[in-house]
């Protein structure tokens, strides 16, 4: 686990959100991230820094679970169902998962607002799991 969130860390695209990582564990994932810097032009939460959210935590409870760095996962189909918005504060998100088979996952996320608890988004996501492979260095040569 610990690995991974370092991993986790290094990434561009989830320091640039703004993205903390608050728990991760096979049962649930759960991060914050703030509203400023991650709004639309009028001012309200943009729809895709809240994907990115939900994503991000659907990714890594999947990676959890599959064995991570041994097994990878990758988004195949995310659904976000846009309940509410925010103009300000921070959202968190908390992802569990419904379903965790040998080549698929399914994960549930909420996104809420930090400081009113009022949902903002209900999101799913469909992880593909696959064995990691080669680096292909082998397979060039032959």
């Amino acid at each position: 686990m610990e690995e991974l969130s370092d991993k986790t860390k290094q990434l561009a695209y989830t320091d640039k959100l703004g993205i903390v990582m608050e728990e991760a564990t096979p049962e649930r994932v759960v991060a914050s991230m703030p509203v400023e810097g991650n709004t639309q032009p009028d001012g309200f939460l943009h729809g895709g820094a809240t994907t990115s959210l939900v994503e991000t935590l659907a990714s890594i409870g999947a990676a959890l679970v599959a064995g991570w760095p041994d097994r990878v996962v990758m988004g195949q189909q995310q659904t976000c169902n846009f309940i509410s918005t925010a103009t300000s504060g921070h959202v968190r998100g908390v992802a569990t998962p419904v379903h965790t088979g040998r080549t698929t996952h399914v994960w549930d996320v909420d996104v809420t607002s930090v400081e009113t608890g009022k949902r903002i988004a209900a999101g799913r996501v469909t992880m593909a799991v696959r064995d990691r492979r080669d680096s292909g260095a082998t397979s060039a040569q032959g």
